[in-house]
């Protein structure tokens, strides 16, 4: 069965969401300038109201170590989605200051070579994507002979999640503007996905 992780949180009522269906993971995008960005008060907020059960992931685009530091000390994430050019040697660095912190790595598949560099990576978990937020799969095909286990993104939502897990067997599904109404994560989205990835709720 693959796990379910809900991106893109940033509302109370998407924390009332997530407790209510407990899927494995959430995420909250903590940079700049993506339009479900949310600042350090509103995010200490929402974990404070999060079921302890689903992991906490903070997503950053290509910031400092020093950036993601201060929500790791913090406190306020549990794992780290990095989701820009960032390569071995930053994934290294940061596991090096954190070693029992999960970092994921995100690859938007648009060749093999993506994918040959994507099972080489020193990441915890790969994620693979179709771009950074652009609600559309990428070519599946592209996966075949694909050795490592790997979370599943882009254009996923509860009309194809089904058919995703049941070909592709992931070891995780990742959405976020797939269980959304005009840009708001909606209730009945989630809990379908949620429910059609295969996850008892």
């Amino acid at each position: 069965m693959s796990k379910v992780k809900i991106c893109g949180l940033r509302r109370i009522e998407d924390i009332e969401f997530i407790n209510m269906y407990r899927p494995d993971a959430c995420g909250f995008i903590l940079s700049k300038p993506f339009k479900r960005y949310v600042d350090k008060e509103q995010l200490r907020k929402m974990r404070q109201s999060l079921n302890p059960s689903v992991k906490a992931f903070g997503v950053f685009v290509n910031e400092p170590l020093s950036y993601i530091s201060e929500y790791v000390e913090e406190g306020l994430i549990g794992a780290v989605q990095l989701h820009g050019e960032e390569d071995d040697s930053y994934i290294q660095e940061l596991k090096n200051r954190y070693p029992s912190l999960t970092v994921m790595k995100a690859f938007t598949v648009t060749s093999r070579e993506v994918l040959a560099q994507a099972e080489k990576s020193s990441a915890d978990i790969i994620l693979l994507d179709s771009g950074k937020g652009t609600g559309r799969t990428f070519s599946w095909q592209l996966l075949q002979g694909f050795q490592r286990p790997y979370v599943l993104a882009g254009g996923l939502n509860p009309d194809n999640v089904q058919e995703a897990v049941r070909t592709l067997n992931p070891l995780g599904v990742d959405t976020s503007s797939g269980v959304e109404t005009e840009g708001f994560k909606d209730r009945e989205k989630i809990r379908l996905f949620i429910e059609r990835a295969g996850k008892e709720i």
